[in-house]
């Protein structure tokens, strides 16, 4: 299957041109390149075969935006319509922001990012993430300071069943959320500042541990590495724009990057099953597959497409969840360029 639930993939491709298309019948499963595991080499996977049920629901991920809200409006309007307009043909649960949602923390650029979000009020749940350009200093903020709550206002929110709270009143760049799925049930979505404070992981993980039996998501702009490493400034490797790098670290408990966050947070939390994360340019994608002293797993996967021609093409992350088989088949689609990635680093399936 090459898009989302297969009961609905003719009405998918309304308006989109011919090129890296597939037809409605190619119900075709690519075999998966696999995913790098904690301390060990890259394990070959075999996807599964299955077309998707009535049961499969869809997440999309919107990586860093921020050059569409500097110089590039059009695409993120582009992205912005076809997310709403999916959402009235498939089984679109939620669309989760990877953070760097802006350039600069500016009124001109939030006023452009603001305008294409709020596309998706009250016509399907959003998330929206914190990255280290969404605060006051191009990228190299010293505080937290931001204009973010002016122009996605708690209330725009705090209307809608699924929105539970924030970490600081009035503050949306913590927040989580608890979504209905189609499958039944409910997914926990946690939602956690660029390089978040000790104190901010503590309040994340007290949620978690208030639904230990919610299958949950965290999405955080900086956590894996295009190594298909978490960042980890202890380490010793050469990853660059660790959130320790940036002005904000300034004293303990400042900031934490991505082993940190698998530490404090994710390890003793069996019923947080995927991250999701932006900020790494270059190569740009990533994924790990990182397993538990109790033996439950977490998918961590990267995706970020801001080194492109255009700030990035209008690239989201489609993902399709089939609870009943228990895999997820991420694709890679530009709704403004009409085009696929189908690459392996780009269109693959994961077990979860």
């Amino acid at each position: 299957m090459r898009l989302l639930v297969a009961a609905t993939v003719a009405a998918l491709f309304i308006g989109v041109t011919s090129c890296g298309v597939p037809s409605a019948t190619d119900f075709s499963v690519p075999t998966d390149v696999g995913f790098t595991m904690d301390g060990g080499p890259v394990a070959a996977r075999t996807a599964l075969g299955t077309k998707g049920s009535a049961t499969s629901f869809v997440v999309v991920a919107m990586p860093d935006t921020q050059f569409y809200a500097a110089k590039y409006p059009a695409i993120f309007d582009a992205q912005t319509s076809w997310i709403s307009a999916q959402s009235r043909v498939t089984n679109l649960a939620f669309v989760l922001h990877e953070g760097d949602i802006v350039d600069n923390d500016v009124d001109a650029q939030w006023g452009l990012a603001a305008s294409s979000l709020h596309q998706l009020d009250a016509v399907v749940p959003y998330v929206l993430s914190a990255g280290n350009h969404d605060y006051l200093g191009s990228g190299w903020s010293t505080n937290r300071a931001t204009l973010i709550d002016a122009y996605f206002p708690i209330s725009t929110f705090a209307i809608h069943p699924w929105f539970k709270g924030t970490f600081e009143p009035n503050h949306i760049e913590n927040n989580y959320e608890l979504f209905d799925v189609p499958a039944g049930g409910q997914w926990l979505v946690l939602s956690l500042e660029f390089g978040p404070r000790d104190v901010v992981l503590a309040w994340a993980d007290a949620i978690a541990k208030k639904h230990p039996n919610t299958p949950a998501i965290v999405v955080t702009h900086a956590y894996l590495y295009e190594d298909d490493t978490r960042y980890d400034h202890k380490s010793g490797r050469a990853q660059r724009w660790n959130p320790h790098s940036y002005p904000i670290d300034m004293a303990p408990g400042d900031v934490n990057d991505g082993e940190e966050i698998w530490q404090k947070l994710i390890v003793g939390n069996s019923n947080i099953q995927f991250v999701f994360c932006g900020h790494v340019v270059n190569r740009g994608v990533g994924r790990l597959l990182s397993v538990r002293p109790d033996g439950t797993t977490v998918v961590q996967v990267l995706a970020n497409y801001q080194m492109l021609p255009q700030g990035g093409g209008g690239y989201l992350r489609i993902m399709e969840f089939s609870p009943a088989d228990r895999w997820v088949h991420v694709q890679t689609y530009s709704p403004f360029l009409g085009l696929y990635k189908t690459d392996s680093d780009n269109d693959f399936f994961i077990e979860y």
